[in-house]
């Protein structure tokens, strides 16, 4: 029989596309691509790709025919593909990189006993990082990693696992960032930590979400509660492993975090690996602060969020990838750890955050994720109405937020027929109106002492 054709990877030209690897969508609904400062901070390894030998080009050529050709029972297949892999050893980085053999190590990985699938990751560790951020070496690293996942069925092969994730994630830790930033390596790490968290290897799902399902969660407050249950409730498979691989990588990411946090997929791989960390709260109070870019030394509980760093904080706030990032740090802080965020950081500076285009779904997290229901109720009226001024002004003022902010005399701002309400307010507004009457008087107050006009 022929030989079928290969199978057609993610994008028409072979390439990953964003959504393949938890690209991540901008605020005006397209896709961003990582700034070019950003991504001229990142030392990028050299790596010169060698050509598979005619010889061996020919081997696979001719495997890929017997396994994809024919029918064949499963325990046969298993053999085959098992000799096909030995044939690869110490040429892993050479196959996994040719666009067309890497179809075929793809299947042999599937197709393979799992101490086979183990020898073949564990031979390919001196060069995982290279492998990881090819086009076609991510996808065979994707496949072994999923593959791994259906075998952790059977828990007699745990151990075996854990011990070849191991392996892995200490080659990683060596020199994280370029991996990090890298669009076909973030999806990698991304889904090893993911397949150590105990949840699906599937971009769709727990890497990255769109815009408008966050907003839509963030508007109706049982989905949310829904969405915040599912990251308390993950079962972990590999709970110690994870903790190393996340610990390890941001500290030896350390000196480069300002790139990572606005770096498009340095900043995925932050947010995966902070959600996957959801309950570990004294894990959190070291991750985080590290993440914003404090320093360890002097910090206790309260006092984790330096001052000078703050205002190094809200400018990046107006960048798509950190704004992402600071909604996972609010979804996930600890009760401490977010008190402190939403006095030092958000305090003084709500209404102008929310006037951004990304700063105000920042401001919008903020207000889902509240540990008390009228912590942001109370700093939001505080912000438009002082504390000599009647509450009634308070609505007026968030629904036309734009006019508010450009007025010169702010106390005596009025609202002339025919004026655009602000969007943003709008749904600052319904967010409030959503939480129980006790928590929000003052603009119960306000809403009702409108004139009809």
């Amino acid at each position: 029989m022929g030989r079928k054709p290969f199978r057609k990877r993610a994008g028409s030209d072979g390439n990953h596309s964003s959504q393949d690897f938890g690209g991540q969508m901008n605020r005006t609904g397209t896709f961003s691509k990582p700034l070019q400062h950003d991504e001229a901070s990142v030392p990028h390894a050299s790596f010169v790709r060698k050509l598979v030998d005619p010889e061996t080009s020919k081997y696979f050529t001719e495997i890929a025919n017997v396994i994809e050709g024919s029918e064949i029972d499963l325990e046969e297949r298993a053999v085959i593909c098992g000799n096909a892999l030995e044939e690869a050893r110490g040429k892993e980085v050479q196959l996994a990189t040719d666009y067309i053999i890497s179809h075929t190590l793809q299947t042999l990985l599937e197709g393979c006993s799992v101490e086979h699938l183990c020898g073949f990751l564990r031979n390919c560790q001196s060069n995982f990082s290279l492998i990881a951020m090819d086009r076609s070496g991510s996808h065979v690293v994707e496949t072994a990693l999923k593959a791994l996942a259906m075998h952790l069925q059977d828990t007699d092969n745990h151990i075996l696992i854990e011990d070849t994730l191991t392996t892995i994630s200490r080659m990683i830790v060596v020199n994280p960032v370029d991996i990090m930033c890298n669009c076909y390596g973030s999806h990698v790490i991304r889904s090893l930590l993911c397949l150590c968290g105990g949840v699906p290897l599937d971009p769709s799902g727990f890497h990255s979400t769109k815009s408008s399902t966050v907003l839509a969660e963030r508007l109706n407050s049982r989905v949310s509660s829904q969405s915040n249950n599912d990251l308390k409730n993950l079962q972990q498979r590999f709970p110690e492993l994870l903790e190393f691989l996340v610990s390890e990588m941001l500290s030896c990411a350390r000196k480069d975090m300002a790139v990572l946090r606005v770096n498009q997929y340095g900043s995925l791989v932050l947010q995966t690996s902070l959600k996957l960390l959801a309950r570990q709260e004294q894990l959190l109070l070291d991750i985080v602060p590290a993440i914003l870019g404090c320093s360890s030394e002097n910090a206790n509980e309260g006092n984790l969020i330096e001052n000078t760093v703050v205002q190094k904080l809200l400018p990046l706030m107006e960048k798509t990838a950190f704004s992402h990032l600071m909604e996972v740090i609010l979804e996930v802080a600890p009760d401490s750890l977010y008190e402190e965020l939403f006095v030092k950081v958000f305090g003084n500076s709500l209404f102008p955050l929310s006037s951004q285009q990304c700063g105000n779904f920042v401001v919008q997290a903020l207000i889902s994720h509240a540990r008390a229901k009228d912590q942001c109720s109370q700093a939001l009226a505080a912000a438009v109405c002082a504390m000599d001024e009647s509450p009634r002004c308070i609505v007026p003022r968030i629904l036309f937020l734009d006019k508010y902010f450009s007025s010169e005399d702010k106390s005596n701002c009025y609202w002339p027929d025919g004026v655009k309400m602000h969007v943003v307010g709008s749904l600052i507004l319904q967010t409030i109106f959503r939480l129980p009457c006790e928590f929000i008087q003052s603009y119960i107050t306000s809403i009702t002492s409108l004139e009809d006009s």
